[in-house]
This record gives C-alpha cells, structure tokens and sequence, in this order.
C-alpha cells in the first residue's frame, strides 16, 4: 500500500467576505446579497418594536441606526462583494460602479465565473446545497414579497387615465 501525501493535495480557497482580495462565485453573491437585505430588515423590524415604544429618544435612535444601515452599511457590504464577484470574471474592481445603474447591476447574477486560476486568485469553492437553494429561493422569496404588497402604486395624481383632459384652447399671453 502506498502512503498518499495529503500535504501535495491542495488547499480549497476560503471565503473571506469582507476582503477585497479573491473571487465570489454566483450563489454565494446572491446569497449574500439578498441575505444581507433580508438580515437588515429584519434587525430593523426587531428594533424598531423595542426603539419605538421607549419613546422620542427611541425614534430618533431608529431612524440614526436605519440611516447609518440602510445608507452606510449595506452599499458598503455590496461593493466588496460585487468587487468580489466582479474578480471571478477576471474583471477589476472598478467594474462594480455599475451597482449604480438601478437594473443593470444585475448583470452580476448572469455572468459565469472563470473556470480555472485568473489573475485574482483560485477557484472559490463549490457552493454547498443550502448556498444553492438560498441563491434560488431568496429572489423568489423578495420577487413574491413584492408583488403580494402591490408592487408600484400608481396614485390618482399620477394615473393618466383618471387625470382630466387637457384644455383644447390656449389663449396667448397678453402683458
């Protein structure tokens, strides 16, 4: 029997998230991204039932802690993980400004990652079954919350279908 060397095996590349360094594959980007919206919401929901009944100091501290969230926090955590995931493609970084284009950013869950080593590092790991099936279910999950609230409202001001008609004369300007 031979002895095999465990040490010539290589090493699977970690997942650092908060690292600018290394690649992200698709699951794990859309996983995380639509996790993280889903974990703020939620913290959000669980403190502004606790924030809110303690009173005016308590909204205010809500809506201090929700600016700095939703505002600081969160566009923070996109753009490591599209810089990221912009890697895995062999892009550079600079490619993740598209977060502020509202639809194409996008594109991210679309494009495959390189198959082999690129010029920012190995192969990430494969995902597991759970990162997989929350890649699949959390956008459901968002597009189907959407749509059950209503989706975009149209109110009475900006349906052109109730407005009234236009005037038909126009009187000229006199001074």
């Amino acid at each position: 029997m031979n002895a095999t060397s465990f040490d010539t095996l290589p090493a699977p590349a970690r997942t650092r998230l908060f690292s600018l360094r290394g690649r992200l594959g698709r699951a794990r980007y859309i996983t995380y991204c639509i996790g993280s919206i889903v974990l703020a919401f939620l913290f959000m929901y669980l403190a502004g039932l606790m924030l809110v009944l303690s009173g005016g100091f308590g909204r205010m501290l809500y809506i201090v802690v929700s600016v700095l969230l939703f505002y600081c926090l969160l566009p923070l955590v996109f753009t490591v993980l599209t810089i990221k995931r912009s890697h895995d493609f062999n892009v550079g970084g600079w490619l993740a400004l598209l977060l502020l284009v509202p639809v194409v950013n996008m594109v991210f869950w679309f494009i495959p990652g390189s198959r082999d080593e690129n010029r920012y590092g190995p192969v990430p790991p494969p995902p597991s079954t759970g990162i997989k099936l929350a890649a699949v279910i959390l956008p459901l999950l968002l597009f189907s919350v959407f749509l059950a609230t209503g989706g975009p409202r149209m109110t009475e001001r900006q349906n052109p279908a109730s407005a009234s008609p236009p005037a038909t004369s126009i009187k000229p300007y006199t001074p």
